[in-house]
């Protein structure tokens, strides 16, 4: 099983391709911690309480199974016990380049709990829109920490994120049906500020109840929205989004309660990646 999708970046081909292999780059937009030699046969490890299922060294392995500067970078990555390998393709000119990223899974159980290619797909937009976000504006856009409920205990998920568009582009992108159905890849959005309703249309299990979003609790225009949340296995629980206007654009801040499963905060962080692209994108 494999994930592929391709990234516009605007930065030189060259740029792209150290940041991939330049273990300081790395740091800024791959994971807290790397670890890269970057020549054939060269260790590539990344981890840390910013990459999902790998905190510590210890749960990843990984090297450099082909490198042709600055164009094409194949490295091996054994991802909570899983064997992948990761192909980067890099196409462009001395402005903007066209990223290529095949992450094939040796071996893969959908009913398994753990990295798939859905996974790899939230995982990857979510570092490329960092590396994106690194070498245009000088720092990472979201930087999302799953060791963070374990630690300290938590049963919430809070995300935060800059967004160069202002609170009323960003909360458009947060009502509009046409545009949450991009953002969340949601199946068929419905919301109706009057009658209160917030659904992605997602219904799970036999026989099938709805499930995540379905009615409005709180909505200040261009400033709030407060939804519930329902998923199967957990207590109900409700998602907070606060829009603050800043000297950029907007401060976009979500909260979700009662979240007991960390994939939530790949998942919530993988869709601020995306509303950021979309409300800056026209």
């Amino acid at each position: 099983m494999t994930y592929v999708e391709t990234f516009e970046i605007k930065a030189s081909a060259p740029s792209v391709f150290d940041a991939l292999v330049d273990p300081d780059i790395a740091r800024r937009w791959l994971a807290e911690q790397v670890r890269i030699e970057p020549i054939q046969g060269g260790t590539f490890r990344f981890w840390g309480r910013d990459v999902i299922w790998c905190a510590s060294e210890g749960e990843t392995e990984g090297e450099i199974l082909e490198l042709d500067r600055p164009h094409r970078l194949v490295v091996s990555w054994r991802w909570k016990g899983h064997a992948t390998r990761i192909s980067f393709r890099i196409e462009g000119d001395s402005s903007k380049s066209r990223l290529s990223i095949e992450h094939h899974f040796e071996s893969f159980d959908p009913s398994a709990d753990g990295p798939g290619p859905d996974m790899a797909s939230c995982h990857w937009r979510i570092a490329i829109g960092n590396l994106a976000s690194l070498l245009s504006t000088g720092k990472a856009s979201l930087r999302p920490d799953y060791t963070l409920p374990s630690r300290e205990g938590l049963q919430r998920v809070e995300l935060e994120i800059e967004i160069e568009a202002t609170p009323e582009r960003v909360f458009r992108a947060l009502i509009d049906p046409a545009q949450v159905q991009i953002w969340m890849q949601a199946e068929t959005p419905e919301i109706d500020e009057g009658a209160k309703r917030y659904s992605y249309g997602w219904h799970r299990g036999e026989p099938a109840i709805e499930v995540g979003p379905v009615r409005i609790l709180e909505l200040v225009p261009n400033r709030l929205l407060v939804h519930d949340w329902r998923w199967t296995g957990e207590p109900d629980g409700q998602v907070r989004w606060e829009l603050a206007a800043t000297e950029h654009g907007t401060k976009l801040r979500l909260i979700h309660s009662e979240s007991r499963d960390y994939t939530h905060t790949l998942g919530w962080s993988d869709a601020l990646i995306r509303i950021a692209q979309l409300a800056t994108s026209n």
